[in-house]
C-alpha cells in the first residue's frame, strides 16, 4: 500500500524502505508533546511522527532529520502536501551531523523510532536502504542518546519505541549516561501474551519513574478487535477508529 491515510493528512510511502508501522504511530500518539514549543523528529522516513506532532500540537515547530535520499524526497513531499509545512523542516542530515551544528539548549522535545538491529548479531539486511533505517550500524544507541544530550532542553523530553529486549538495553544505557526515566510503557500486543515493546520517555533531572502496560488487541474475534485504550490513543488520527 503505497498511500496511508490519516483523519488530518496523507502519507506516501513508496520510495521509503521502512513503511508504517504500529510502533511509529502509537509513539506518535503517546509521545507528550503538549507543552513543546519545539521538536525534533530523528530520522523522520516517511515524515509520519513529524506530521503526528504538528498535528497534536498546533503552535510547536518541528524540525525533521532523514539521511535516506529517497526517504527525504519523499517526507519532503508528504510535508509540503500537509496542512502545517509552515511549521515543519526538513533536513537531509544525520543526526550526528545536525547535533554538531546545535547550541544548547535546542529542543523541549526529541522523539524517535530508531534502528534497533545490531548487524554482527541480527539478521542480515541485504537491501541498503532498508539495512540503514533498521540497524545500529549506522547510528548505534549510544550515539543516539549523546547527540540527544547536547539538543535536548534541561526540562525537555526524549521519547522512543522499541522492541521488548532492546529497550531494556537502551534504558540502562540512559542511565548509566545521566538520563532518567520519566515514562516507562509495556506494550502487550493482545491480551494473554507477553510485552513486546516499550514506549520510552527520558530526561535529564531527577523524576519518579511511571511505569504502565498498553494493550493493542483484545482476545475477541475479527480484524477491529483494538482495545479501547488503543482506540481512544490513536482516535485522531486512524480512520478506523
Amino acid at each position: 500500500m503505497s498511500t496511508f491515510r490519516f483523519k488530518q493528512f496523507e502519507i506516501q510511502q513508496d520510495k521509503c524502505a521502512m513503511k508504517i508501522g504500529t510502533d511509529g504511530v502509537l509513539l506518535g500518539a503517546w509521545a507528550n508533546i503538549a507543552q513543546a514549543s519545539s521538536i525534533l523528529d530523528i530520522g523522520t522516513g516517511t515524515g509520519v511522527l513529524a506530521l503526528m506532532s504538528a498535528q497534536r500540537n498546533s503552535s510547536a515547530f518541528i524540525h525533521a532529520l532523514e539521511i535516506d535520499q529517497q526517504a527525504f524526497l519523499q517526507a519532503s513531499d508528504n510535508i509540503k502536501n500537509s496542512p502545517w509545512q509552515d511549521r515543519l523542516t526538513l533536513f537531509h542530515q544525520s543526526i550526528q551531523e545536525y547535533a554538531r551544528q546545535a547550541q544548547k539548549p535546542v529542543f523541549d522535545h526529541i522523539i524517535s523510532n530508531p534502528p534497533y538491529f545490531k548487524i554482527e548479531t541480527g539478521t542480515l539486511i541485504k537491501d541498503t536502504a532498508r539495512r540503514q533505517a533498521r540497524s545500529t550500524d549506522a547510528l548505534t544507541f549510544t550515539t543516539l542518546l549523546d547527540c540527544v544530550w547536547v539538543m535536548l532542553h534541561p526540562f525537555g523530553k526524549f521519547s522512543v519505541v522499541l522492541p521488548f529486549q532492546e529497550g531494556k538495553e537502551f534504558m540502562q544505557l540512559a542511565i548509566n549516561k545521566g538520563f532518567y526515566i520519566k515514562r516507562r510503557i509495556e506494550v502487550i500486543p493482545r491480551e494473554g501474551k507477553t510485552s513486546n515493546r516499550f514506549l520510552i520517555e527520558l530526561v535529564l533531572y531527577n523524576t519518579p519513574i511511571e511505569e504502565d502496560t498498553l494493550t493493542i488487541r483484545t482476545i475477541e474475534k475479527g480484524n477491529h478487535n483494538y482495545t479501547l485504550r488503543f482506540k481512544e490513543l490513536h482516535k485522531e488520527f486512524l480512520l478506523a477508529f
